[in-house]
């Protein structure tokens, strides 16, 4: 082209035991079409092990929460949601992948543009890993209040069951009382019978 391209940092062409270098990217388009399929796939079923955990959530929150107070918490979850993982999250992930950055654009009018060139390894360790820590942190948060719950339904359970045993004992104590009035009543009236059958002049 007839101008003169400085190279910097070349010492990994010495390495590779070729001391030819050319201008743009190295080209690893083989690796990148080998890895590209596992890649879907294991996002795929990733997304598809995430999602069965929605309607599960939303059935697990409006069972935890009154019946008069279950539009309420529905709002602030969908507020909280909105808040906490929809605003934010462009703004840290964008920072992550920024530092994996090689080559920013300039503008024309001065300061950096648009990334051009972007260390792919550390691109796919930043995103990934920030993505794994939010969900490791959410399922750590989430143990806690899982234990407590289940031990809050054994306790309602042993309250239950000792209501249903003291009620079916009082109501076993109100069975026996109405037969023994039964049975009271019952001799009385056979008594009462022999007693009329056995006075002379009675048949008359």
């Amino acid at each position: 082209s007839g101008k003169n391209t400085v190279f910097s940092n070349c010492s990994c062409v010495g390495v590779a035991g070729n001391f030819t270098a050319s201008a743009g990217q190295c080209s690893d388009k083989d690796d990148c079409d080998r890895m590209f399929p596992y890649f879907l796939a294991l996002s795929v079923i990733t997304s598809f092990i995430i999602s069965l955990g929605g309607t599960p959530g939303y059935m697990f929150l409006i069972r935890c929460i009154k019946p008069q107070l279950k539009s309420l918490a529905l709002g602030f979850h969908a507020l909280a949601t909105r808040t906490l993982a929809g605003i934010p999250a462009p703004i840290y992930f964008g920072a992550i992948i920024d530092t994996t950055c090689l080559k920013w654009g300039q503008k024309r009018c001065g300061g950096l543009g648009a990334c051009r060139i972007y260390n792919t390894t550390a691109h796919r360790i930043a995103y990934l890993g920030l993505t794994l820590s939010l969900r490791t942190i959410s399922f750590l948060i989430c143990i806690p209040g899982f234990i407590l719950l289940s031990r809050q339904m054994k306790e309602e359970e042993k309250i239950a069951i000792h209501g249903a045993l003291t009620n079916g004992g009082t109501e076993l104590e109100v069975l026996r009382k109405e037969e023994f009035v039964t049975l009271k009543s019952t001799n009385q009236c056979t008594h009462q019978a022999t007693a009329q059958i056995g006075t002379p002049g009675s048949d008359l």
